[in-house]
């Protein structure tokens, strides 16, 4: 199969091919190889995810396209990443450029922010790099840390640019990576492929080898822009890239017989909102409206779940039910929370290695309840910090936090025992547990969805902690069952009550969770999905009443 421009009818393919020497090329081997021409698109969309064998090249920056190949000549079953990108400038070129900027910047403190770093050096190339028309020998330059400007062959310019600002002012070879916003976790599993979770595609290959050394140089040169010391003598980090994303590292062959591995998690700069959760399938209308309703109230819950279940996604989607004029508190070990609330105070751990200096989660625990916060969220409860956690509760500040449990049985076993041991009879000031998974759905794909969410009820006189599933996920059809419908506990013995309402009153509870749910359909029908956008429109709902909200909504 040859490549033939004048066959594809795609008008932007055409052009960004003509533009985009290096596509051209990627194109013409690909084709060369007898694979059929790929789709193009700018960005990746809702109807590429029910391409059955995606051949799909999107665009994730200027210069960066990503090409998922379902044509592979490996045997793994792993559908292929594959980055198409400017092609590497001359080694010679690319020192000689390195030693003429570190001559030019040498003396300077480089910007902390990724945006001020990205601008300070595409400004030194912009006043350094000269195009020439013919070929450069850098060995007749001169001394690269006396020259002001130097040429650089026309068609090599765009390359050298490229490298060269992911090189020096981004994260290198994982641009890419994370300037795709289709990404979930990035995998560095030591010398070999990397591995990615793709939000449409699910696990793909990369199909670049990296060597034990390339690792190591880049999570060094990583370690510098994130502030964290790594080494041998202390080898497991975890820490936060310029773009949000948490990662982390395992270093060294003598911890990981592969070599250095490295775990990323990407995070939105803006996180998801709670109706595009709803959009995914994730939970339904009264269920949200439901939790809606209780987090109004000020009760207290746990998002459970395994790992990359999406809790936190769904924790910070919930958050836009707080009231605006509340005051929360974040604690975390990796800063991961955003919320949209202006009386916000975030704080994180400091693991020093010594224990004078070092900040626990623990202590950040006891710190916020002399903060007088309305609410306060754990980025994780692990250890001995939910003992405070729960004591927070019975105090009177509702917690909200995320913890690893598949079901109630395996999460009050693990608040009970150690690390954690509290009390059974604390166990029900813990109001609701919610509990999401990653499972198959009847049409056999994977996809996340809230299993359960439960009322805690109290201990029995036996000592066993009460509790009722109020929904729950039925996997045969992919559906909610509302079994709290009429019997709801919390309805009646904390919003009732909370309210100034009376037993008789109950059923006005459930009209008003069925209005709610009415209001978020209404919302995703109207497409309000940004994260502000819809914490701001839930605070305009809470100042003007349900129905006058949902009148307006009908209006627009």
């Amino acid at each position: 199969m040859v490549f033939d421009l004048s066959k594809i009818n795609d008008a932007e393919f055409v052009a960004k091919i003509k533009e985009k020497p290096y596509l051209k090329n990627y194109l013409e081997t690909y084709q060369g190889k007898g694979n059929p021409l790929p789709l193009f698109s700018e960005e990746l969309k809702a109807e590429h995810k029910k391409l059955k064998e995606p051949n799909l090249i999107y665009s994730v920056a200027e210069d960066t396209f990503i090409h998922i190949n379902p044509h592979t000549t490996s045997d793994d079953g792993y559908n292929e990443y594959v980055i198409i990108e400017p092609d590497e400038p001359d080694r010679e070129l690319m020192e000689f450029a390195d030693k003429v900027f570190a001559a030019k910047a040498g003396g300077l403190d480089p910007p902390v922010e990724i945006t001020e770093r990205f601008n300070m050096v595409d400004n030194y190339l912009n006043k350094t790099l000269v195009s020439s028309s013919t070929a450069v020998d850098y060995t007749k330059l001169g001394d690269p840390f006396t020259v002001k400007t130097f040429p650089v062959e026309a068609k090599k310019l765009s390359d050298l640019k490229y490298h060269f600002l992911q090189k020096r002012a981004g994260t290198g070879l994982l641009d890419p990576f994370l300037n795709d916003p289709n990404l979930e976790d990035i995998s560095i599993i030591g010398a070999g492929n990397m591995y990615i979770i793709h939000k449409a595609f699910g696990t793909l290959k990369v199909p670049v080898f990296l060597s034990v050394d390339a690792i190591d140089e880049l999570i060094i040169s990583l370690s510098e822009q994130f502030g964290k010391t790594i080494s041998h003598a202390k080898p497991v980090v975890d820490a936060t890239l310029p773009d949000g994303s948490r990662i982390n590292i395992v270093f060294g062959k003598d911890i990981s017989r592969k070599g250095t591995n490295a775990t990323i998690r990407k995070f939105a700069s803006t996180p998801l909102s709670i109706i595009q959760v709803l959009t995914s399938g994730v939970m339904n209308f009264t269920e949200v409206a439901y939790l809606w309703m209780m987090l109004e109230a000020g009760m207290s819950l746990f998002v459970n779940g395994e790992t990359a279940s999406g809790k936190t996604t769904t924790l910070m989607g919930l958050t836009a039910f707080i009231p605006a004029n509340w005051k929360v508190v974040t604690i975390e070990d990796t800063p991961e929370l955003t919320l949209p609330h202006n009386n916000w105070i975030t704080e994180a751990t400091r693991n020093t290695g010594n224990a004078a200096s070092s900040v626990t989660m623990d202590d950040l625990l006891k710190a916020a309840l002399r903060q007088r916060p309305n609410y306060i969220l754990v980025g994780e409860i692990r250890g001995a910090e939910g003992n405070v956690a729960f004591s927070a509760m019975q105090t009177g500040h509702p917690v909200i936090a995320t913890f690893h449990a598949a079901g109630m049985v395996p999460l009050i076993q693990r608040l009970s025992n150690d690390p954690i041991n509290i009390p059974k009879t604390y166990m029900e000031n813990l109001n609701l547990a919610l509990f999401q998974g990653a499972v198959l759905n009847p049409e056999g794909k994977r996809v996340r969805r809230v299993l359960s969410i439960n009322e805690i009820l109290g201990i029995s006189n036996d000592g066993n902690v009460m509790f009722i599933p109020v929904f729950d996920w039925d996997a045969g059809t992919d559906t909610v069952r509302f079994k709290g419908k009429g019997s709801s506990a919390l309805f009646i013995s904390k919003v009732l009550e909370k309210r100034g309402m009376k037993k008789k009153d109950e059923g006005k509870l459930y009209d008003e969770l069925e209005l709610r749910a009415k209001i978020l359909e209404k919302m995703m029908e109207k497409k309000i999905f940004n994260y502000y956008d819809v914490f701001n429109a839930i605070s305009h709902c809470n100042e003007i009443g349900l129905e006058e909200y949902l009148k307006e909504l009908d209006e627009q």
